[in-house]
């Protein structure tokens, strides 16, 4: 049951049929009514902006029309328990306890189907969200939007949509390169105590990555760490792999767990970009233009 839009049908209704009597006027369409939380100072349940919308078409003040709407809409339900006009018009509505008794059977009745809408069509979703560059852990900054993307994606499978949570792995490029690198003096200063270059702008300095390179170490003693781009390719699959087994665990820990981890170099390789391009192209989605010079 969802509240707002039962009040905001009875209130269209009731207008709709005062207009038929030749008591109000209303326009075509209803679309700037709402109702709504009123606001946490006021002790009321629900607010509607009804006599606002209508006062100019009227040529009533809206206070003047709220007062008249008022008793109207108390004596069309009982559920009410106290119903009044606020500055500029509004009129804010209180329901009674038994109201809420039976709103709360109603979820308790309802489990886990309660709140779900079952009027829209089922559609396929795909929700992208954190997609931090895999060059460490997660930050703090990150957390908000891991959130916000689990939360939208989880909205939308209660309401039993097919979702699916994706993470891009911004894997490709000079960040890329300058992480496997940092990983790569930070593998020579274990095994030759040679001493990780801090005045280099271009690596990452975080002493996270001690861990991700005495992990390759571990794992893959057959390696030799000499020249840096006789292994580049096969250092920057295991450095984003270990990168990415630390970005898991913080992800774990907020109880989010994606279903794809999709790599921007697999689809740079299988020339994915170029793929869509050409179907563009095919499909006559695409022109050749000029972008105007910023005034």
């Amino acid at each position: 049951m969802n509240i707002f839009e039962i009040y905001l049908n009875k209130i269209k209704n009731l207008i709709t049929k005062l207009n038929k009597n030749g008591e109000i006027e209303i326009p075509d369409l209803l679309n700037g009514i709402n109702v709504d939380i009123p606001p946490p100072q006021l002790d009321f349940d629900i607010s509607t902006n009804v006599a606002m919308f209508l006062s100019k078409l009227n040529k009533k003040p809206p206070l003047d029309l709220a007062n008249q709407l008022c008793e109207l809409i108390k004596n069309e339900d009982d559920n009410i328990d106290v119903i009044s006009v606020a500055k500029p018009g509004f009129i804010n509505i209180k329901f009674k306890a038994l109201f809420w008794n039976n709103f709360l059977k109603e979820i308790i009745n309802n489990n886990e189907n309660f709140g779900v809408n079952l009027k829209e069509k089922k559609t396929k979703y795909l929700v992208e969200f954190v997609s931090a560059n895999p060059t460490g852990p997660l930050h703090v900054g990150h957390c908000r939007g891991a959130i916000l993307g689990d939360v939208i994606s989880n909205i939308l499978i209660f309401n039993r949509h097919h979702v699916t949570k994706e993470y891009y792995v911004n894997d490709y490029g000079n960040q890329i390169i300058s992480f496997t690198k940092s990983v790569f003096f930070r593998i020579r200063e274990i095994l030759n105590n040679e001493k990780f270059p801090l005045d280099n702008d271009d690596l990452y300095p975080g002493d996270y990555l001690i861990e991700i390179a005495q992990n390759i170490i571990s794992e893959n003693k057959q390696l030799k760490f000499d020249d840096f781009n006789k292994i580049v390719q096969e250092l920057t699959k295991l450095s984003v792999a270990e990168s990415l087994k630390l970005i898991k665990l913080n992800l774990q820990n907020l109880g989010i767990v994606h279903n794809n981890f999709v790599s921007e170099t697999d689809i740079v390789n299988n020339n994915e970009v170029e793929k869509v391009i050409e179907q563009l192209k095919k499909d006559q989605f695409v022109y050749e233009g000029k972008i105007e010079a910023p005034q």
